[in-house]
């Protein structure tokens, strides 16, 4: 869930990285050949944003077929801004959609709408990519097993004081999500790829019928789909993409519930088909919330018993402490210097995380996983980061 001294995921995964040398040494990942690859982008009110997206999708060492902007009927200026850009791209095509469908209705509607090439990538509205992205996201499918590639993720930093604080507390996390998700792919366990720019096999989106809905963690919903089909799902972490996050409080707080709860929601929709994918299930899943489910109310809570527990309760907090600025050493160690905001955003996510998993519970035992359909397909996917 979030850097905490109760991470027995962690230890698993250090023990993957230490041991996947012995185990079997990794080949040199070098490209078959040149695959076609197509850029899908939802877009809805990205006026702000999209030539930059658009520039930066066109920007490569290897150019991609085509780029197709699906507007999903922005009140901006969206639509227009991407058609004057048909001038420069030639491989550029806009489609607006009549009424506001989702993120997961309109890929879909792409899929099945549209030629594609072997390769599709699904790309942000609101991010960027460096001149290097397609050709380094390429080469793992060498391997015909994979299905899915996914890069780094990174959060742009905001210029607002709050967006700062936001930053340089959550950035530390993304770096410490992104040392785990290596060895997850190691494992052919990684949790969720980026939605905002990973690269599919078009064939495996083509069979599950693009991406899911009825969760609001498209992006984690269709990794797991993927494992449980007998998939890989690869981690490049030679490619790093930059997005948009929530610049205010409330948006980072409804940014990360939003998060949690398609966890929880993805957790209850596959239920027992999470067995088809065993090494997800018992080296990610299990751990992850079995940390957290002992880490969050440990950390919010057990203040409150100091008078009772004094040493136990200062034991915990010094030695979480030290783990936490051990980690940041080892990862970054300029990052030492965010270590107030660190704390910050761990007691948000923590909170948020707690929330999330009785809210989502609730929803679940009142009205059974159905409840949760199209909640999230539609526009409130364009409001997470506002």
């Amino acid at each position: 869930m979030v850097l905490g001294i109760i991470n027995s995921g962690l230890f698993i995964d250090i023990v993957t990285l230490i041991a996947s040398p012995f185990i079997k040494p990794r080949k040199k990942i070098t490209p078959k050949k040149n695959y076609g690859l197509a850029i899908i982008v939802p877009a809805f009110n990205e006026e702000i944003n999209i030539e930059r997206c658009i520039t930066s999708a066109f920007d490569q060492t290897v150019k991609p077929e085509k780029v197709i902007i699906i507007d999903d009927n922005s009140e901006d200026k969206t639509y227009e801004i991407s058609k004057s850009l048909q001038k420069k791209y030639k491989n550029l095509k806009i489609t607006k959609q009549p009424q506001n469908k989702g993120k997961a209705y309109n890929i879909t509607h792409v899929l099945k709408s549209e030629s594609l090439p072997e390769l599709t990538m699904i790309l942000d509205a609101d991010t960027i990519l460096p001149n290097n992205f397609i050709e380094e996201m390429e080469k793992p499918f060498i391997n015909d097993k994979i299905a899915i590639v996914t890069a780094k993720s990174f959060p742009i930093k905001h210029k607002n004081f709050f967006g700062k604080i936001i930053y340089n507390g959550s950035m530390f996390q993304y770096l410490f999500f992104a040392f785990r998700k290596k060895a997850q792919s190691i494992r052919n366990a990684v949790s969720v790829i980026s939605g905002d720019s990973s690269v599919y096999r078009t064939s495996f989106l083509q069979e599950v019928g693009g991406l899911p809905q009825g969760t609001q963690t498209e992006d984690m919903d269709i990794t797991w789909i993927a494992l449980e089909k007998g998939y890989k799902v690869y981690f490049q972490g030679n490619a790093v993409a930059r997005s948009k996050d929530a610049g205010t409080f409330k948006g980072h707080w409804k940014q990360i519930t939003r998060w949690y709860s398609g966890g929880f929601q993805c957790g209850y929709r596959h239920g027992r088909n999470l067995w088809k994918a065993k090494s997800l299930l018992f080296t990610t899943l299990i751990p992850f919330y079995f940390d957290s489910f002992v880490y969050a109310p440990s950390f919010l809570f057990l203040w409150m018993f100091v008078s009772y527990l004094p040493a136990l309760v200062i034991g915990f907090y010094l030695a979480d402490l030290i783990f936490t600025i051990i980690a940041m050493l080892v990862i970054d160690w300029k990052a030492i210097a965010w270590l107030p905001e660190v704390y910050l955003i761990k007691t948000i996510w923590s909170i948020a995380w707690l929330w999330a998993f009785v809210k989502t519970s609730a929803q679940y035992i009142l009205f059974g996983k159905n409840s949760w359909a199209g909640t999230w397909s539609r526009s409130d996917f364009y409001k997470k980061k506002k």
